[in-house]
């Protein structure tokens, strides 16, 4: 089999030693009544074979050999995309209304407009960024891929931005393995509520990830430490009687410590752990300003771990 290159061939495809075996090539599936003669057979990764037309491929994109520059051959010329993406190309590449693409599925319609993009078939490509930008929030990373790859800047922000409220450590961990420190940057402060296992998966699905992912952990035991240091060190409030705490405040308190021992270390779960705790002060005016306390220094103190970069962590 032969493969079919982004750059149109300068020379020709050589022709190939006779056989005697017959070489078959498909009638036109992609036109509507089409009775075009098929003189070439592209074959798609996963096996299906295609007849074409030469003369369509050099009429309606720039990524495929022109016409008089090919010697046909007895081989099929091999794509690396699917049979559903084939397809959808050779429709394109006729003089007939356009398949419907707001009916493809998500995933099908972010590997089209890549395809149309490297096969140049500009009949695709405008409708294509037009379909993947309105379907942005299904698919916000891979949307992201998309507009990187093709610059298109607009949908960039707008992709990203979702990415990383959607897929907060696959994008952290993308981000990263090319060099965006931006979006790394921007990732990284949702991702530390996540779990370790979260972030753990995705960043070694790419190399050189130990050196990252180390920063990450400190970072996040320098989180755990400001949390309990907060805890551990309560404003006192006198009540009346002259105490400092009422008896409600210590099963609160247990309640709290008990429960931020497994959470994750974040200001998120210091706050959903205090929250849930809240009802056993039952309404103590004074433990509320406590808290309230508590609240205010733990935002503070973790706003500044915070604001400090990931590569400060590193050793």
């Amino acid at each position: 089999m032969s493969e079919l290159s982004r750059e149109p061939s300068d020379g020709t495809i050589e022709q190939q030693a006779p056989s005697s075996d017959v070489y078959e090539i498909p009638p036109c599936e992609a036109g509507e009544n089409c009775h075009l003669p098929t003189d070439i057979v592209l074959r798609s990764c996963d096996g299906v074979r295609f007849g074409a037309h030469t003369r369509n491929l050099e009429l309606y994109s720039d990524g495929f050999p022109k016409a008089d520059s090919v010697m046909l051959t007895r081989d099929d010329v091999e794509l690396q995309e699917e049979s559903d993406v084939v397809i959808l190309l050779l429709k394109f590449m006729h003089h007939q209304p356009q398949p419907d693409l707001s009916l493809l599925a998500s995933k099908l319609l972010i590997k089209f407009a890549n395809a149309a993009e490297k096969y140049a078939v500009y009949s695709a490509t405008g409708v294509c960024k037009l379909m993947v930008d309105l379907s942005v929030n299904d698919q916000p990373f891979d949307a992201f891929l998309y507009a990187r790859k093709h610059g298109y800047t607009s949908m960039l922000d707008k992709a990203g931005k979702l990415a990383v409220a959607q897929e907060p450590a696959k994008f952290f961990a993308y981000t990263h393995s090319i060099g965006d420190v931006t979006w790394r940057d921007l990732a990284e402060a949702e991702i530390h509520n996540l779990s370790t296992t979260e972030v753990w998966d995705a960043l070694r699905q790419y190399p050189d990830w130990p050196p990252i992912f180390g920063a990450w952990f400190r970072k996040r035991e320098a989180f755990r430490e400001a949390i309990f240091k907060v805890l551990k060190s309560p404003i006192p409030v006198f009540h009346k009687g002259g105490q400092k705490h009422c008896d409600e405040w210590h099963i609160f308190y247990e309640n709290v410590l008990m429960n931020m021992g497994t959470a994750i270390p974040s200001e998120k779960s210091f706050l959903r752990v205090v929250e849930n705790a809240t009802p056993l002060l039952e309404g103590c005016s004074h433990c509320a300003i406590v808290v309230k306390s508590m609240k205010s220094v733990m935002h503070y103190d973790l706003a500044i771990i915070q604001g400090k970069s990931l590569t400060s962590f590193l050793e």
